[in-house]
């Protein structure tokens, strides 16, 4: 019963929260039997909750024991099906503990149940993929060998990719993975058990490498931003793809990495050219205080009327816009400061961010109800009040959204009336990187073999 009333409002909490959360391949999942999800791990709380949500299965999960600390968290904790995880950066002394863990979870396979694992160990909110620990091939492998491999236990990666790890109504793209079959090691499993674990433990990597758009070292992870606000959309036209299809997106960011990674291993140099050339280039739109898509070639239709229309947006919603901001300016700032002010780890402030959020705006929303209540007890005003907070809310973010686009287009306008010169040196910058880039590409695309234009990777 608690399990299902806290999943009902955790669900109900991430489907506020984000604007889209967008499942893949959830038809990998088998409707019964034992099963074990891997997946990576870049926002706390938030990713379980997501992939209990995109997942039809009821699902167990593997937890750092710290969170279990009090005879009270355990009971709580317990009930909603989280296990513990003794790892050694926490309590060294207690890793004799994962034994029990280790039997629970074999309990839970033989019982044809399913449960999560993060098996990165860690979660640290960076588009980097850590060193992947053995521990689900441990336990998978443990549960079938207790069995005599009659289990049939499946480990199905799971792939989390955020477009803004932090960010209020950001996106999620959940891809599940081919099943991993145990069954299928039994003989590299009866005749070495730490080469069969690090064979699935590998394949696990792997998996998990292709279903999400991480990098292998942090210090790509920049570069590759950069290159996905410059380059990615005129890609997307080059190649034949659909910029709204999210496998279309998917693959072209997969394929911006893969590039990334092989010059940062076959030709560093380049590396450094492109890295000095985008620095260039991002230094003087930030200097102006433009963003890239005002000098890129690709434009949707209609660009010619975009600002006649949003003046006329702009001033007709201003009313609402305002009635939005005194219902929800202050419940919607409070988390964003509480993070910013308590939380260094990047990894937590989306979780953070939607508690706090939820207690902020439950409190903000009940004395306004109060407020109302107080001036009138007409019952239809009453309703008409309630019902119109949460839209309110979100035209204001859909208005702000608008109105900064609309100062981002005046200003492109000043800027190219008052330094005109400037805005050219920028735009044949931005040319020169482009032809660079695309030069790369095509020496990557004949190295790597890729040679047709509707390739879905560079």
């Amino acid at each position: 019963m608690l399990y299902r009333l806290v999943k009902l409002i955790a669900i109900t909490g991430i489907k506020i929260f984000y604007n889209r959360i967008i499942v893949k391949n959830a038809h990998y999942i088998p409707k019964i039997g034992p099963v074990i999800f891997v997946a990576n791990h870049p926002s706390t709380m938030m990713d379980g909750i997501i992939i209990g949500y995109a997942c039809p299965r009821d699902l167990y999960f593997l937890a750092k024991s710290t969170i279990f600390r009090t005879h009270f968290r355990r009971r709580i904790l317990s009930r909603l099906r989280l296990i513990p995880v003794y790892r050694k950066q926490d309590q060294p002394e207690s890793m004799e503990k994962n034994l029990e863990t280790f039997s629970c979870c074999y309990e839970l396979l033989e019982a044809g149940e399913a449960f999560l694992i993060f098996p990165e160990g860690t979660s640290t909110g960076e588009r980097v993929l850590s060193k992947i620990k053995t521990g689900a091939a441990r336990i998978g492998f443990g549960a079938e060998e207790r069995n005599d491999f009659q289990l049939n236990v499946q480990i199905i990666p799971v792939g989390l990719n955020y477009s803004n790890v932090v960010k209020f109504r950001s996106d999620v793209y959940v891809r599940f993975g081919h099943p991993i079959f145990l069954k299928d090691y039994r003989d590299d499993f009866e005749a070495d058990k730490v080469t069969a674990v690090k064979m699935v433990t590998d394949q696990i990597e792997t998996a998990l490498s292709k279903l999400t758009i991480t990098v292998k070292e942090l210090d790509m992870e920049q570069m590759v931003a950069a290159l996905e606000d410059i380059y990615k959309k005129e890609l997307i036209v080059d190649l034949g793809l659909k910029a709204r299809d999210q496998n279309d997106d998917f693959s072209v960011s997969k394929g911006l990495i893969n590039a990334v990674e092989w010059f940062y291993e076959n030709q560093p140099e380049r590396v450094e050219r492109i890295k000095e050339m985008l620095s260039r280039y991002q230094n003087n739109l930030e200097r102006l205080h433009l963003r890239d898509e005002f000098f890129s070639p690709v434009k949707s239709r209609g660009d010619k009327m975009k600002s006649f229309h949003a003046v006329l947006y702009l001033a007709a919603g201003f009313p609402l816009y305002l009635y939005g901001l005194i219902n929800n300016y202050i419940p919607y700032k409070i988390p964003r400061w509480y993070a910013a002010r308590f939380l260094s780890a990047k990894s937590q402030w989306a979780t953070t961010k939607m508690l706090v959020g939820a207690a902020s705006f439950l409190v903000y929303y009940g004395l306004g109800i109060a407020l109302v209540l107080f001036l009138t007890d007409n019952p239809l005003i009453i309703i008409i009040y309630i019902l119109s907070l949460i839209p309110s809310g979100n035209f204001v973010l859909k208005y702000a959204r608008k109105a900064n686009e609309y100062r981002q287009h005046l200003r492109f306008m000043s800027v190219f009336y008052h330094k005109r010169f400037l805005v050219y040196k920028i735009i044949q910058q931005r040319m020169q990187l482009v032809q660079f880039l695309n030069e790369a590409k095509t020496e990557y695309m004949r190295a790597v073999g890729l040679r047709t234009p509707n390739s879905s990777s560079l």
